[in-house]
């Protein structure tokens, strides 16, 4: 892979201040109605009252810690952070080298002000890359079959942590993509699931239907809720962005940040899938 050299950013100048966060002592279920109710993937944990980090937790600790009541129980305490005075490709290099979507900044007091994505930093990404995907993306990537239940497809999300699989027809094409949310657009699973039988109605906010999928997905994985015997080709997402391996980075960077994705399937000249690119690997851009 070729290296090129970033410009001279700050991480304080990209770093979103609007904090989603989640406190100890606390409850799993506190913390998985702010993931829901903000569509977040994970969030930091902070000591009460206070701006110190105390750990990290993300929607698939809690997916494999259905019966565990106590947020300080199933977080992890082994938390990557920048300080908001490094550079941004100090950032991207951890978020790369950790595979995660989300890095804590703090201060010089180790106090949290903010928060880095890798979508934040590909706003910044130098406009004179030349690289194309080739150069980044990978092919340790789990298909689906178009007419796959979507139960198992369900069952694969879940083994794989994987929010989002391509799908492929009888011609072996790329023909679409499911993601978890796709799922649970079906009414009568919005309808049968309410947030009262998942113990999370009441005074709730209303939630989106992105956001209160995540709490399904966890009733599903728990309780054995039963998803419509239909192929995941009437639910897949068809207008796929995708791109090719001479597909220009910065091209494809674009199409993540406009459509805010973070997987985007690469495909060769017959639409035949040969891989998938994420905005994490797209990090390793800086170093």
């Amino acid at each position: 892979m070729s290296h090129i050299r970033g410009v001279n950013v700050k991480v304080e100048e990209v770093m979103s201040e609007d904090l989603i966060v989640g406190y100890v002592p606390g409850t799993v279920k506190d913390a998985l109605s702010t993931l829901a109710k903000h569509n977040k993937s994970g969030m930091p944990i902070l000591k009460k009252n206070t701006k110190t980090i105390v750990g990290v937790v993300t929607r698939t600790d809690i997916f494999k810690n259905p019966d565990e009541d106590q947020l300080a129980l199933i977080m992890s305490e082994d938390v990557q952070f920048v300080n908001r005075e490094q550079d941004l490709k100090d950032a991207a290099k951890l978020l790369y080298d950790n595979r995660i979507h989300g890095l804590p900044v703090v201060n010089n007091r180790k106090q949290l002000v903010g928060i880095i994505s890798p979508n934040d930093i590909l706003k910044y990404l130098p406009k004179d890359i030349n690289q194309k995907i080739e150069d980044y993306f990978t092919h340790l990537v789990v298909p689906v079959y178009h007419e796959t239940p979507i139960n198992i497809v369900m069952e694969i999300l879940g083994v794989t942590n994987e929010h989002a699989l391509p799908v492929i027809n009888d011609e072996r094409k790329l023909c679409g993509v499911v993601t978890d949310g796709d799922l649970f657009k079906l009414s009568h699973i919005r309808e049968s699931v309410s947030a009262t039988d998942m113990g999370m109605g009441g005074d709730e906010d209303e939630w989106t239907w992105e956001g209160i999928r995540d709490t399904v997905r966890l009733h599903y994985s728990t309780s054995e809720v039963a998803l419509p015997s239909v192929a995941v080709k009437e639910v897949m997402i068809t207008n796929v962005i995708k791109a090719t391996k001479n597909t220009p980075v910065q091209e494809v960077a674009d199409k993540m940040i406009k459509n805010k994705i973070s997987h985007v399937p690469v495909v060769d000249s017959d639409d035949r899938l040969i891989g998938m690119v994420t905005d994490i690997d797209l990090m390793a851009c800086w170093f």
